[in-house]
């Protein structure tokens, strides 16, 4: 024995700087009333996007439709959606649910089960039930029958429970608890031969659909629901059709939430005119011309989601132009200069098509968003926004949960600005800061008016931006004093060329 060393040096290890924070994936969200969504989650698909949608939708479904337009498309810059989430829109509300899987039952393994026991658990309690025989059950529907009088068996709670079975499409089994609240499992508890939860494919571990309990929800609830489970999406739609004041109410929000999500929205050639009309004013929302009746397979209207999906802040200049992008699985609607026109002047998006020499070119057009003159209205520069705020907020969060404190002063000021440094330096690498763009005198104005420094605007112009920070006290609701650090990052955005003139004069 002997004294313990560390009486005289204790030196403790540790990784300092480790504290990140994720960014925020820029795919689309997709809210659906399909109900093997259920309304307290959000499922996500990565790798073979396509694959894994249609095997938990269905191959026929509108969930595996868009999916596929959404991961089939490949930007120039060559780079495609990663990932693609669903979120619920339960508009008439719903009962707490187990859907089942969709794999082959066998009514004989079935009917050899002679005292099986499964549990089901509805908002967190759970109830046994135990010594069920199926040898009696002819169908798989009477198999459905007898588990339904042992469920109601087990617990008054559960007195009103269905069990269900499909063998139309998908042969599923569903349990389900009229009036109730929360949400419901089904754990297997026996095995072998006697394993309700798997021979009917119930049970967790047979990768059964958990569907919780909601109320009756608008868009705008579902919506907001969304975003409290998970933000990670960076633009969204709805695959049910709303009216135009429930688009209204959706948009409104949006627009509060300043530069985070692109609200992608189709609109009928015959009610364009109206909804402008409504929504010109609300920043984030890009309406896109759809003729569903026609082409109903077609879905131009994700098409901003799809190219948002698509762009890899990654790569050097992988930022994206939303015009002139082209698409194999969408047919031009608008062919006629007029229209185009009026389209243009309403901020209409749409897939149009033009020629020369005979060769006609199809491309989406015009990549523009709504907002009035202080929101970003081209869908590139309202993108690319969204990411960048995105990453200087995760830097910045970072960086106080890494330091024992962030000191309210020249100290403090500088650690900010220069873990700023990162997010600035790949924004000029990917190109969301735009260097050398000649600014107007109206912006030099405005520059020198923020920064109080006549010359700031050169640097923006010549650099990209201007970046400064610095200490300010302010008083909390509850009359103490606190300090932050407030910092003004000016930067030249990426715009995008639309139109190319020439003058060509012969001598």
């Amino acid at each position: 024995m002997s004294i313990d060393f560390k009486k005289y040096v204790n030196i403790i290890s540790g990784v300092g700087g480790g504290n990140a924070v994720r960014q925020r994936d820029l795919i689309a969200r997709m809210i659906t009333s399909n109900p093997l969504v259920s309304p307290d989650a959000v499922l996500e698909f990565t790798g073979d996007i396509a694959t894994g949608v249609g095997a938990y939708f269905g191959t026929t479904s509108e969930e595996y439709k868009r999916a596929v337009a959404y991961a089939s498309y490949v930007s120039p810059s060559i780079a495609a959606a990663k990932k693609l989430s669903f979120s619920r829109w339960s508009e008439a509300g719903n009962d707490p649910k187990v859907i089942g899987n969709n794999d082959a039952k066998s009514l004989a393994s079935i009917q050899a089960i002679t005292a099986g026991g499964i549990t089901v658990r509805l908002a967190g309690v759970s109830y046994n039930v135990a010594g069920v025989s199926f040898a009696a059950s002819s169908t798989l529907a009477a198999a459905a029958a007898a588990l339904q009088v042992a469920i109601r068996a087990a617990n008054a709670a559960l007195a009103g429970a269905t069990v269900a079975y499909a063998a139309d499409g998908p042969s599923r089994f569903t349990v389900t608890v009229p009036a109730a609240t929360g949400k419901m499992d089904i754990v297997s508890v026996t095995s072998g031969a006697q394993d309700i939860g798997v021979k009917f494919g119930l049970s967790a571990a047979a990768n059964a659909i958990s569907i919780a309990s909601s109320l009756p929800q608008t868009p705008l609830d579902a919506f907001i629901k969304s975003i409290d489970i998970t933000n990670n999406f960076g633009s969204f739609l709805f695959l049910d059709e709303l009216d135009l004041a429930e688009v209204e109410s959706v948009a409104a929000h949006n627009s509060t939430l300043n530069v985070m999500y692109i609200y992608a929205v189709p609109v009928k050639f015959a009610d364009y005119a109206t909804w402008y009309a409504a929504l010109k004013s609300y920043a984030g929302i890009g309406l896109t011309l759809m003729d569903d009746v026609n082409y109903p397979d077609e879905y131009p209207d994700q098409i901003p989601a799809t190219i948002m999906g698509a762009t890899d802040y990654t790569k050097r200049n992988g930022v994206q132009n939303y015009m002139f992008k082209q698409f194999s699985n969408v047919t031009a609607l608008v062919t006629d200069t007029l229209v185009s026109n009026n389209l243009d002047a309403s901020r209409i998006n749409y897939y149009g098509e033009t020629q020369t020499a005979g060769q006609r070119i199809a491309f989406y057009q015009r990549g523009k968003l709504m907002g009035l003159a202080t929101a970003p209205v081209d869908m590139n520069v309202y993108a690319n926004e969204a990411w960048f705020k995105d990453y200087c907020g995760a830097q910045i969060m970072s960086l106080q949960l890494s330091l024992s404190r962030l000191a309210a002063n020249d100290g403090g000021v500088g650690a900010v600005l220069n873990i700023l440094q990162q997010p600035i330096d790949d924004s000029l690498f990917n190109g969301v800061i735009s260097v050398g763009k000649p600014l107007t005198p109206v912006q030099k104005v405005f520059i020198e008016s923020i920064t109080g420094d006549a010359l700031a605007w050169y640097k923006v112009q010549n650099v990209g931006y201007v970046v400064s920070a610095k200490v300010e006290s302010y008083v909390t609701t509850d009359g103490s004093t606190e300090y932050k650090i407030v910092y003004s990052l000016i930067y030249s955005k990426d715009d995008a060329v639309r139109l190319v003139e020439g003058t060509h004069t012969l001598i």
